[in-house]
């Protein structure tokens, strides 16, 4: 029976000795850097009738740390899209690039526009693009100080960056002047992981789910070292319309013809859509017909040359340009709306109305 209960001792023992080994190796291996070599025996302590013998030692065992892989890409404000306005230019987003992996990397960087009908960011999707997008890395890592990126500062690649590292990735984007309110332009960043070492950019990664004794490159995400990401813009604008009509006022036979010597009054009215961006230093002009005579008070209109409304009632402005009132008619020009003498802002669902009256000119010879 002793005999026995040593052997049980020992299958314990060594038990308890193999799982030791294993969770220690475990341990070392989720910090230690790719490529470095482990190397360790076991020994095995005995005892045969109460007699302790000499230790026995294991082979030696050695394996290379694998390279994991791992690193993300994402923006750095979501699901916030960048509001831009048409005509404007440098508006931006940031992406930061983190690496997890147990190695120093190599990245090359892609920008695209997205496709329409790409979602973007959670908030909406794609249906417009930047007139230019461009992008730039910054200088330095997050931890090591982060300036912000410089446009035309772009490498298209990230050099050594370290493991458990984060750099910016800034995406610069131009709008053009013809975006329409609540338009999204969507860009995507994608990034690809290559070998470090040296100047540049390193060797593509190979990579392998099946063990050997030197160094592999495995990706938990299965995607062979690429992440891709998406931030975008939203255009913020006015979305002015501007409808123009006429009504007959009089007309010298007693009706309402439009015949010469006939009085028309016309309207335009210039509305902004709901929830557009406010549209400052509206400026509404008109050229009137040589066919047509503008009406002041003394010729004959039935109001003070011009009559503006910006939703609070009628006022009436003179065509004098002298007057600094932000109303004129020059050179068979109508013009209404000074950023001094009279700034008009309209906002989301306002408008503003201008009328005038003319009179329809006699021919100068009859058919």
């Amino acid at each position: 029976m002793k005999i026995v209960s040593n052997k049980t001792g020992l299958y314990l023992r060594l038990g308890a000795l193999a799982a030791a080994l294993l969770l220690g190796q475990q341990a070392m291996a989720a910090g230690t850097r790719a490529g470095t070599v482990v190397e360790n025996t076991a020994s095995v302590d005995y005892e045969v009738n109460t007699i302790a013998q000499g230790t026995v030692s294991s082979n030696l065992v050695s394996f290379v740390v694998d390279r994991r892989v791992d690193f993300t890409l994402a923006p750095v404000s979501t699901p916030d899209l960048e509001p831009v306005t048409p005509g404007g230019t440098d508006y931006f987003v940031d992406f930061l690039l983190t690496n997890t992996s147990n190695s120093d990397l190599d990245f090359d960087v892609v920008l695209a526009q997205t496709g329409n009908g790409t979602a973007v960011d959670g908030s909406g999707t794609d249906d417009v693009d930047l007139q230019t997008v461009v992008y730039a890395i910054s200088g330095n890592t997050v931890a090591g100080g982060d300036p912000d990126p410089v446009r035309g500062a772009n490498t298209g690649i990230i050099d050594e960056l370290p493991a458990d590292s984060a750099i910016r990735i800034r995406v610069f984007g131009d709008a053009a002047l013809g975006m329409l309110n609540g338009q999204i332009a969507g860009v995507q960043l994608t990034a690809t992981a290559f070998e470090p070492g040296g100047a540049g950019l390193g060797a593509a990664l190979a990579y392998s789910a099946v063990n050997t004794d030197g160094l592999e490159n495995v990706d938990p995400n299965g995607a062979d070292g690429v992440r891709l990401s998406v931030d975008g813009f939203i255009v913020e604008a006015a979305a002015l319309t501007a409808a123009k009509s006429y009504t007959v006022v009089s007309d010298p036979l007693g009706g309402n013809l439009a015949i010469p010597g006939a009085i028309l009054q016309y309207e335009i009215v210039v509305s902004n859509a709901a929830g557009a961006s406010d549209a400052v230093n509206v400026v509404v002009s008109d050229t009137i017909d040589t066919d047509l005579t503008f009406l002041d008070n003394g010729a004959g209109s039935t109001f003070n040359d011009i009559q503006v409304d910006d939703g609070g009632g009628p006022v009436e402005c003179t065509a004098s340009a002298a007057d600094n009132d932000g109303c004129s008619v020059v050179g068979g020009v109508l013009t209404v709306g000074d950023p001094t003498d009279r700034l008009i802002t309209i906002g989301a669902s306002g408008t503003y109305t201008v009328r005038f009256q003319v009179e329809i000119n006699d021919p100068l010879t009859t058919p």
